[in-house]
């Protein structure tokens, strides 16, 4: 194979007959200029010409031909232009000549497409355009733009098809995840001729990810019956908005809340006693707010809660050290509502507390007598109780 040159005009001179056109040899038929797929170099094909007295063909570059190469031998009809750049249109024309340099017509100029695409910054849509492929002998073509997605695609897969011939951009999305894009439309004659484009390569433009994402604790706090997680985070990545995910027995991972970088402390309050595993990861996306990444999972088990019970005691001996204070104990607390208060016989507060571990201890002045108690608190069956009763209180 030759490559695409100029030959020196001394040698042009020597073609006499180039360029005046003689009706003596028969033109070749089913010109074609494609790109090839491997070696993305442009290759031009045609059908050899039925007149047996060819020696060869002239293949002029240019509008009008600047730039003149040959082939020889009537059969030899393939043609590599490895100096031409693909990523730019080219134009062609081809005629016969036999050993006493007569030649046949020229034909009309064909060409290879280019194609162009991109996708611009934090988007998802990927816009096509090509040249208009022009100088099929058997008719106007039409187009079909083949796609494949890294790092989901083996193969290209055919994403667009139109018959009109004017139809040379396309648009569509690609999903998230989606890194690269590759690009090829083929034009498609009447005959069924066909010339492929080049290749484009288009990466989905994103901002970095974070470098890491780690729950570093997570906790069980039995008595207020809930999840505490910290977290190590990439706090030059992304300040606001970290998603936490959980998963309860197996369950499909749900998205539950989200916090800021710099307050990596989350508490999950919502939890049913009676579940047992309960895992997290935590979730963040890049700064297009696409391509979601994920740490490791952590998790905890939730024991099975106590069953409840309460111990009240009826007696207050002001000032001793073991009996000296009202404080109710109760097993199956859920944690989240607890108020004890105490009523003196005509009706009036005397202490009030919204602290289970806080009690009634009376002083020295506080008068002997019965006091009433009204205690309201959610068990971890998820019941709010209400106990009530009445308390002496003796010196």
């Amino acid at each position: 194979m030759s490559r695409c040159f100029a030959i020196p005009l001394l040698l042009l001179f020597a073609l006499p007959s180039l360029g005046k056109a003689q009706d003596s040899l028969a033109l070749c038929t089913r010109w074609l200029a494609t790109v090839d797929e491997a070696s993305q170099q442009i290759i031009l094909r045609w059908h050899p010409s039925p007149d047996s007295s060819v020696t060869g063909y002239h293949i002029c570059t240019g509008a009008p031909c600047v730039d003149y190469d040959t082939v020889f031998g009537r059969l030899d009809t393939t043609y590599v232009c490895a100096d031409h750049d693909p990523l730019q249109q080219h134009t062609y024309r081809l005629h016969v000549f036999d050993s006493i340099n007569n030649v046949s017509p020229l034909t009309p100029y064909f060409g290879n497409m280019v194609l162009s695409a991109e996708v611009p910054e934090c988007e998802t849509q990927v816009s096509a355009s090509w040249n208009p492929y022009i100088g099929f002998p058997s008719g106007l073509p039409h187009y079909e733009l083949w796609v494949k997605l890294e790092p989901f695609d083996e193969n290209y897969e055919r994403y667009y098809q139109t018959s009109d011939s004017n139809a040379l951009s396309y648009s569509f999305e690609i999903p998230e995840g989606v890194t690269y894009v590759w690009l090829k439309v083929l034009a498609i004659s009447n005959e069924q001729d066909t010339s492929q484009s080049n290749i484009v390569n288009v990466q989905r433009l994103t901002v970095d990810h974070a470098n890491f994402l780690a729950i570093s604790n997570i906790a069980y706090d039995t008595f207020s019956n809930y999840i505490q997680l910290s977290f190590h985070l990439d706090t030059s990545f992304r300040e606001d908005h970290y998603s936490l995910y959980r998963s309860i027995d197996g369950s499909p991972w749900r998205e539950i809340g989200t916090f800021h970088h710099t307050d990596p402390l989350f508490r999950d309050h919502d939890i049913n006693p009676y579940d047992s595993l309960h895992c997290y990861q935590i979730g963040v996306k890049d700064a297009c707010l696409m391509n979601e990444q994920y740490s490791a999972s952590a998790c905890v088990v939730v024991p099975d809660p106590p069953k409840p019970s309460a111990m009240i005691p009826n007696i207050i001996i002001v000032g001793d050290e073991r009996n000296g204070t009202f404080r109710p104990v109760v097993s199956g607390l859920m944690g989240d509502l607890y108020e004890l208060y105490l009523y003196n016989r005509t009706g009036m507060l005397v202490f009030h507390t919204s602290n289970h571990a806080e009690g009634w201890r009376p002083s020295a002045n506080t008068p002997q007598g019965v006091y009433t108690y009204l205690l309201r608190c959610r068990l971890n069956t998820g019941y709010i109780q209400t106990l009530s009763g009445t308390v002496a209180v003796i010196k």
